[in-house]
């Protein structure tokens, strides 16, 4: 009797559950395929034609039965709920296929331009090494063609200098007539441009002749080009003025000391060789051009330029962590001892092989001033570029950019040396 009462009370529990399973099944449907449900929802927009069959649907649903208390059954809850939400999934149909199909097209879209950026990824790393390889091949060409050229002086000496005289006023102005300059500022004449590269060639053709007397040669060199910027321009500014004159300067004047350095015929440097005897000396000796302080000085300094470049890049790239400075945020502090260290063992490993300058201490000093004036010029080339909105200064030279960018740094290391030798070192008795 109990067992049957507990069933007949059970009864409408069992029935309402069993009423309720289908909601359950819809609510089920609708939690695994949010975006379907979120896809209809936003059809029942007014501007959505699924909005009216919504509606229509919605309006043709029964009306719920009502207990004595007030209160929907469970039964008639569960069928509202499940007309509903088949109503919402039915209505909405079309626009939940074409939201799919939308997103299907995006992610496809979005698949092929991964796959496009793919091999432009993988190329990166080989276009660098590429680059490196060049630069490296270049390098050595470039190295064994100066030794050889400043190896045989004279003619050959001055037509490598002639062209670099030549290429580097190309560049300069170049860059002076970019956007990144020449905004706001009238950039100078072919004609002024023209002028400037006759007179830097002229500079270092007359301080070969004349043995090294290029002060004078400047001075009348500048003067005629401020006149010409004067009788061209109707109205020229200070800074074309003052830009002629740099050009001149960066590119005529200071290449001139590198003619004056190699000129320089002191007697004194002998080769030494540990271990050899002085027949193997006198035999080596003999196929070599003979040994001045200017030949001697010239090696060391391009030397030296070269071993600051190497150890700096070298170091600086395994070690650097510090920036040095914001003109070049790729150089770093400990770049730049490395850059350092290795132009004053440089400088040390000459003056074991020819025994000049006089003394360690001299050699470790001329290794010093290399590496500063080498890394200031290149800095100075930095800041031009920089302003003109150029990452090389030209493409003569694969993997090394334009002349310029391989050149920075010499462009003031020669003016240095020379003023080195030819007026610290006598002081001390070291030359």
């Amino acid at each position: 009797m109990n067992s049957c009462l507990g069933r007949q009370q059970a009864a409408p529990g069992m029935r309402a559950a069993r009423a309720l399973a289908p909601a359950c099944r819809v609510g089920q449907l609708l939690t695994a395929r949010p975006v379907l449900r979120n896809r209809a929802l936003a059809g029942s927009s007014p501007h959505n034609h699924g909005a009216v069959s919504l509606g229509s649907e919605a309006s043709a649903l029964p009306e719920p039965e009502i207990r004595a208390d007030g209160s929907a059954s469970p039964a008639a809850a569960a069928t509202e709920t499940a007309a509903a939400a088949e109503a919402v999934v039915g209505g909405s149909a079309a626009a939940a296929a074409n939201g799919a199909a939308a997103a299907a097209a995006d992610d496809a879209a979005a698949a092929s331009e991964q796959l496009a950026q793919e091999p432009q990824q993988q190329q990166q790393p080989a276009k660098k090494g590429s680059n490196f390889i060049n630069r490296v091949i270049f390098g050595i060409i470039l190295g064994f063609g100066g030794a050889a050229v400043v190896f045989a002086g004279q003619i050959p000496y001055l037509c490598a200098a002639l062209f670099v005289v030549y290429q580097a006023t190309q560049e300069f102005y170049g860059m002076l007539t970019s956007k990144g300059i020449s905004k706001g500022t009238p950039p100078p004449t072919p004609f002024v441009s023209a002028a400037t590269t006759a007179l830097c060639l002229s500079i270092t053709a007359f301080t070969f002749v004349s043995q090294g007397r290029s002060g004078a040669a400047m001075s009348v060199a500048a003067f005629i080009l401020l006149a010409m910027n004067i009788l061209v321009n109707r109205k020229p500014t200070f800074a074309q003025l003052t830009a002629s004159v740099f050009g001149l300067f960066y590119c005529g004047y200071l290449p001139s000391f590198w003619i004056k350095l190699r000129n320089l015929n002191i007697a004194g440097p002998q080769l030494q060789l540990p271990g050899l005897s002085s027949e193997t000396l006198a035999t080596i000796t003999s196929y070599l051009p003979t040994l001045t302080v200017g030949l001697v000085a010239t090696l060391t300094s391009v030397a030296c330029i070269i071993a600051a470049d190497t150890g700096a890049y070298f170091v600086g790239k395994n070690l650097g962590r510090t920036k040095l400075t914001e003109i070049s945020p790729k150089k770093t502090v400990e770049g730049a001892i490395g850059g350092l260290a290795s132009s004053v063992l440089v400088a040390a490993g000459f003056w074991q092989l020819f025994g000049w300058p006089g003394s360690m201490a001299a050699a470790a000093g001329y290794g010093v001033l290399t590496f500063v004036s080498s890394l200031f010029g290149d800095l100075i080339e930095s800041i031009m570029k920089r302003d003109a909105g150029i990452k090389d200064s030209g493409n003569l030279i694969p993997g090394h950019g334009g002349l310029l960018d391989r050149m920075d740094s010499y462009m003031f290391s020669g003016a240095v040396a020379y003023f080195y030798i030819t007026l610290v070192l006598p002081r001390f008795g070291l030359l």
